[in-house]
């Protein structure tokens, strides 16, 4: 049972441009809810987890789905340096730029392929993955873009994970699109919902 109003209204939503109106709106505003309100805090564990596998602190990443800059904040305390960011929303993505921690921002929508110049090091990916969309079937435009033997961290909200079959649909995925699937583990997400997360690590 989700407490809160607002995350009922982004969970019961399935298309790209119903996300884009509801992050439109709450770009300003998201921080304070998010961190507040519902005790958001994947990023953390979930950066910390990044750190402990991508040594390399110069290592060219794209913090996927990056909002308003927590992610790349909480990359940038890990240490790194060369962050580049990217999302549905332009409002949120002008609630990144003040962080200052981004080495370019970028308008993307992750249910399509991504076209980039240089592929990367490192994917992060937090808070984007659970309801949907993107979905288990668009995880492949990440792991697309990145550099052999790079790899990709990304998080799934955790009821999303059971309300939309991840456990059958996620395994699909991975065999349509030949993706390599190194661990899954159990992190902390949303505390004060109550919800836990999974991290997935994939390998290009």
């Amino acid at each position: 049972m989700v407490k809160h109003a607002k995350l009922k209204d982004v969970y019961g939503h399935k298309s790209v441009e119903d996300q884009r109106e509801i992050y439109k709106n709450w770009a300003e505003t998201y921080d304070a809810e998010t961190l507040g309100e519902f005790g958001w805090m994947g990023f953390k564990p979930a950066a910390e987890e990044f750190a402990k596998r991508i040594s390399n602190k110069d290592a060219r990443i794209l913090d996927a789905g990056c909002g308003t800059g927590l992610s790349g904040t909480a990359l940038s305390e890990q240490g790194f340096t060369n962050i580049h960011g990217c999302d549905l929303s332009p409002e949120m993505l002008e609630q990144a730029k003040k962080t200052g921690v981004y080495k370019s921002l970028t308008e993307v929508d992750l249910t399509n392929s991504i076209n980039v110049k240089e592929p990367y090091d490192a994917i992060f990916s937090c808070g984007v993955f659970g309801f949907g969309p993107p979905f288990p079937e668009h995880l492949h435009h990440l792991i697309d873009i990145l550099k052999s033997e790079g790899q990709a961290i990304i998080t799934v909200n955790g009821k999303g994970w059971v309300d939309t079959n991840w456990s059958e649909n996620l395994p699909k995925a991975i065999e349509k699109s030949d993706l390599q699937l190194s661990e899954t583990l159990d992190i902390e997400y949303l505390e004060n919902e109550g919800i836990k997360g999974k991290l997935l690590i994939f390998r290009a």
